[in-house]
């Protein structure tokens, strides 16, 4: 096995882990435990938290790639994946799902708190067994109940803090929860047809598209009501909440936009606007906390 095998081998596990998704989760793992501690984390219980939440959300993604594969070969969005290109088959991707999955467990469980690691357990499961093997071809609810999986992290990273959990971690929780359907749906929105195609039952395919825009329009609203309870109940001050009405208000303006004007490109907009957004807020909870040290 030359060098350059070893590497395309190495990138393909690497792109099984879905590593954009990775980013946003170690992000809001990140700013919960900020929050939990007020300030800057112990750096080795950072570390330790990030690479334990990193390495069970990259295993859960890897079975959602290894049941969805005949999907994945369908989507222009999904057809790159390893598992369909074939550079990897799928007893190379299950080893390591497992490997990554009981690494990271273990390393929550002993270099942060049981909680964390039980609460990692608990978001594995829901993503790769009830989202993505029951919800996912089964119900157009499918991306608003399965939107909690995405919102475990903030729960690891507060437990690994405090070893227990709050109403301010629960109120992150349900940020990324109801974050989560409307920068789906916008993605269905601005590539009709493809989950058609799949045979994934997302809301534009069973409740038409006029339906699917006033529901990202309710939960740009609920999502911003969201952000201002979350600054209420961590007693973060007034720069945090001017950028998360700010923030809130742009994607309802966008929401609303896509409304008035259904076309593609006003869904890209609300799709691009939403991978920012939590970027952007969760950076206004980080700022807003040093500001305050």
């Amino acid at each position: 096995m030359n060098a350059t095998h070893l590497r395309m081998k190495a990138n393909a596990f690497y792109q099984l882990t879905k590593p954009g998704i990775i980013r946003l989760l170690v992000l809001t793992t990140i700013c919960t435990m900020i929050v939990a501690t007020r300030g800057f984390p112990e750096p080795f219980l950072l570390i330790m938290t990030l690479i334990g939440t990193a390495m069970v959300c990259g295993s859960a993604n890897a079975i959602n790639m290894v049941w969805d594969q005949d999907i994945d070969a369908i989507m222009n969005r999904t057809a790159h994946r390893p598992l369909v290109t074939g550079d990897l088959n799928e007893r190379e991707a299950l080893v390591f799902a497992a490997a990554i999955g009981l690494g990271g467990v273990l390393i929550l469980t002993y270099f942060a708190t049981p909680m964390a690691a039980l609460m990692g357990i608990a978001g594995h499961a829901f993503y790769s067994v009830i989202y993505t093997m029951f919800l996912k071809r089964n119900t157009p609810q499918n991306i608003v109940i399965g939107g909690a999986a995405g919102a475990f992290p903030p729960l690891i990273g507060w437990a690994a803090v405090t070893g227990d959990l709050s109403w301010t971690a629960w109120l992150i929780f349900a940020l990324i929860f109801l974050w989560t359907p409307p920068h789906f749906w916008a993605l269905t929105l601005a590539r009709p047809g493809e989950y058609a195609r799949a045979g994934v039952p997302m809301l534009p395919v069973t409740a038409g598209e006029a339906a699917t825009r006033r529901h990202i329009t309710a939960y740009a609203v609920a999502l911003l009501l969201a952000s201002l309870a979350i600054g209420w109940q961590a007693g973060l001050g007034y720069p945090y909440f001017a950028a998360a009405a700010l923030l809130g208000g742009r994607f309802v303006q966008l929401a609303l936009a896509l409304q008035r004007t259904p076309t593609e490109p006003a869904a890209w907009a609300v799709f691009g606007f939403s991978n920012a957004y939590l970027f952007l807020l969760f950076g206004a909870i980080i700022a807003d906390i040093g500001w305050g040290g």
